[in-house]
């Protein structure tokens, strides 16, 4: 069940997301103001926050600053609920981190149509960076197996450097040996070179 977090310091219009978001099935949090929101936030790591721009003390704009600042917050949609209109307050909303916008007064098919695309984005958001995490960790963990293949390789070669003859000097004659390991498994190869 997706959790939702009300912030709204009015009662009313907490009162109407509550009663719409719970009919939908989702498991609604409320916060009646932007430090409690906040706090909440960090506590629940909720899906999606409906949050109400104009409170008093912290407003939704800040709210949205920290709440997207928090690495445990990443994934969470965040809808900021306002009266306002015009191009430089949605401009100001979204280049605060804000995911999308709902008008006051609330048109209950318009709130639930946007909770159900934030959802979306939410789970999209979360199966990427479950994904990266995967990916990352088979990237460490093929690291660390190439790392051991090297050491053993590296220890083959010691160890068939180990079994090679001595040098031999024979009247006028040397005869050396030099053991020169390749990078992959393969087969042995023995020759010889008359070095004038």
């Amino acid at each position: 069940m997706f959790q939702v977090l009300i912030i709204d310091d009015d009662i009313a219009t907490r009162a109407l997301l509550r009663r719409v978001l719970s009919k939908q099935g989702y498991q609604v949090l409320e916060a009646s103001g932007g430090k409690e929101g906040i706090e909440q936030a960090l506590q629940h790591c909720p899906a999606i926050i409906i949050c109400d721009w104009m409170m008093p003390q912290v407003d939704g704009l800040e709210v949205c600053r920290q709440v997207k600042a928090s690495p445990l917050l990443s994934t969470t949609y965040f809808i900021l609920l306002t009266a306002r209109s015009g191009t430089e307050n949605l401009v100001t909303g979204l280049d605060t981190g804000a995911d999308d916008f709902l008008s006051k007064p609330i048109e209950t098919s318009e709130l639930n149509a946007r909770v159900r695309a934030g959802l979306r984005i939410h789970q999209l958001t979360k199966d990427l960076q479950f994904k990266n995490q995967s990916l990352e960790k088979l990237t460490s963990d093929l690291q660390s197996q190439k790392q051991i293949l090297e050491n053993e390789f590296h220890e083959a070669a010691e160890y068939i450097r180990s079994l090679l003859p001595p040098p031999i000097t024979t009247g006028s004659i040397s005869i050396d040996a030099r053991f020169i390991p390749s990078q992959q498994l393969g087969g042995d190869c023995f020759d010889y070179y008359w070095l004038d």
